[in-house]
């Protein structure tokens, strides 16, 4: 039997590339505050996370949720992060908890340590760092789901995404500053669907999500390790793949 996931955020652009790529895997309700591009056959519910009468439903049934709902602006102000990154993270998790929903996956995020500098690789064990207020949400999400594993017997795992871009983004490039926190969309989907799938016993994490990238400034060791997470791309490697593509179809004229 296919597990029934509640996926917040489908319609945005991480929500809609998973659902895409799991579509048959799984199946999903769909909870946004407008209707996904395609839903593939899935129920589609409109909500509004920050209301909690429109949440706590959607929870009912469900073995795993999905907490992509956010504003993801690194420049929100407060009055646009509060109603979604604070109060819908409470409400969600809340709802999950009554529901007796077995997992969480929380879309945490690499704001919540990227106050460190460039040159240092940052593990899961080292203090959050935000280095704004929409990595400072993402740390009260973390910490929010640690007191919802130790209190309320919910198995949250909260995702430190890096710059989650497709392979032919612009951000894929030897010169570019981010080059180092990519993961990929493809990859995106391994850890979703690896941090779905891992066995109840791994209660609480924090695991940090990048691509096999050939310098990583979050460390992901813990993700393989206790995810089972294996990443196939490289942003280095595609990057060096696409500046060496016109110079070989030159040679070849």
């Amino acid at each position: 039997m296919k597990r029934k996931v509640l996926l917040t955020g489908a319609a945005g652009r991480i929500g809609q590339f998973f659902l895409a790529s799991t579509a048959e895997r799984y199946a999903f309700t769909l909870t946004d505050r407008q209707e996904p591009k395609d839903t593939f056959g899935h129920p589609f519910i409109p909500a509004d996370i920050s209301d909690p009468e429109a949440v706590q439903p959607l929870c009912q049934g469900m073995d795993t949720v999905i907490h992509l709902a956010a504003d993801p602006s690194m420049y929100a102000p407060w009055e646009r992060l509060l109603p979604a990154n604070i109060i819908g993270t409470y409400n969600v998790f809340e709802a999950a908890a009554q529901a007796g929903v077995r997992r969480i996956v929380y879309a945490s995020s690499i704001n919540a340590v990227f106050g460190y500098p460039k040159d240092v690789q940052v593990h899961t064990g080292m203090p959050v760092r935000p280095i704004n207020l929409y990595g400072a949400t993402k740390c009260w999400g973390e910490a929010l789901a640690r007191l919802y594993a130790d209190r309320r017997g919910v198995s949250v795992h909260c995702l430190r995404f890096g710059a989650v871009q497709p392979r032919d983004s612009e951000m894929i490039d030897l010169e570019h500053p981010y080059i180092d926190i990519i993961l990929t969309m493809e990859d995106c989907v391994r850890l979703m669907v690896a941090s779905i799938e891992a066995p109840d016993s791994v209660r609480f994490g924090i695991f940090h999500g990048l691509s096999d990238n050939r310098y990583k400034r979050l460390d992901i060791s813990d993700t393989r390790e206790i995810l089972g997470y294996e990443p196939q791309d490289d942003a280095f490697a595609l990057a060096r793949a696409r500046s060496a593509a016109p110079q070989a179809s030159t040679a070849q004229g």
